[in-house]
């Protein structure tokens, strides 16, 4: 195999991999290989592996990075854990539409959609999702491995734990704490 000096490794092949995929080409590009990783006997328009060949091709790069673009916790972890082992740093991606505060924190492995906002002071965590026309509320703090999708708004001085699931146009209101490991149904308005 030819050995590459920076592979980005998409773990995914449709859905938000394939808008990551997407947004690596609109900005500035630090890497020499790209691959989505995805399942056995499956398919993706761009350069793929299986993920049975993930191992074996880890070993052909110097750096590695990788962002996660799927829901499922138990597969997030699966792939975290191996990554990480061989070396792989979590990588970040950040539409160039989205709008990211100065003041905002925001951890490693996110990826930021294209018209995702991320407010005034707001923490962000760890391999989230914020997908797209999400917003997050100033003085938010998210936790880790968390998914949020498009339409999601989480208002002001909110507090998100980890893993935690908000569904298309979902409506967190302002001050309110959701634990780790919540599911909240595209939607929903959730004020207390």
């Amino acid at each position: 195999m030819e050995q590459f000096n920076h592979t980005l490794y998409i773990i995914g092949g449709a859905s938000t991999a394939l808008e990551m995929r997407e947004t690596i080409d609109l900005i500035e590009n630090p890497y020499d290989c790209i691959v989505n990783v995805v399942a056995d006997g499956e398919s993706c328009r761009y350069s793929f592996i299986e993920d049975k060949q993930l191992a074996s091709h880890l070993a052909t790069s110097v750096n590695k990075s990788f962002i996660i673009g799927f829901v499922d916790q138990k597969l997030r972890k699966k792939f975290f854990d191996l990554l990480t082992a061989n070396g792989a740093e979590p990588a970040e991606i950040i539409h160039p539409r989205a709008y990211v505060s100065k003041s905002a924190k925001i951890g490693k492995g996110n990826y930021i959609a294209c018209n995702a906002i991320v407010s005034a002071e707001a923490e962000v965590g760890d391999m989230n999702i914020i997908n797209l026309d999400v917003t997050i509320g100033h003085n938010a703090i998210v936790g880790n491995n968390c998914i949020f999708n498009p339409g999601a708004r989480i208002s002001g001085n909110c507090s998100i734990g980890d893993r935690s699931l908000f569904g298309a146009n979902s409506f967190i209101y302002q001050g309110i704490s959701v634990v780790n490991d919540c599911m909240i149904d595209p939607l929903t308005y959730l004020n207390q």
